[in-house]
């Protein structure tokens, strides 16, 4: 039977774990342990255009009784600063959350083309034009001191 809060309380949308490389220290386990401690129904983990810790941290969640979110902090290309360039200048970046299967599997996506689209050597970003491409399912948070709204 599902339970049914009265209070949701406070739900981390935002946290890095070892997986967010040079970035992150915490292992996943010790992120859920401390969301228990905190009574967190729900956590979102949203390392640095990555999903690596996805799935052990689904599972390590949702066996302690917590909510998994999957996400990422995801770089994204706002304005090109070479027309020749596959991929624009990374302007900012968006936590971004999966809200169903369908959104999960855009952020695999998304994940993958961070990689795939930009050149050996550069940092891993893709195009705001990619972004809307595969936005369906998809939350983004644009606040933040890297968020677009900021910068702006």
């Amino acid at each position: 039977m599902a339970r049914q809060l009265k209070e949701v309380g406070f739900v981390h949308l935002h946290v890095h774990s070892s997986y967010s490389l040079l970035e992150g220290a915490l292992k996943v386990g010790d992120i859920v342990k401390s969301a228990l401690a905190d009574h967190q129904p729900a956590l979102a983990l949203t390392d640095t255009n990555n999903l690596f810790g996805a799935l052990e941290f689904s599972e390590k969640a949702a066996g302690s009784g917590i909510q998994p979110i999957a996400g990422m902090q995801l770089s994204v290309a706002f304005e090109a600063v070479d027309p020749m360039a596959r991929v624009a200048r990374p302007a900012g970046s968006l936590v971004v959350l999966a809200q169903n299967e369908t959104g999960y599997g855009n952020l695999l996506r998304l994940a993958s083309r961070a990689y795939f689209d930009t050149g050996l050597g550069e940092a891993p970003c893709v195009s705001a034009a990619a972004l809307a491409e595969s936005s369906a399912g998809l939350i983004a948070l644009t606040g933040g001191f890297t968020g677009p709204l900021d910068a702006a």
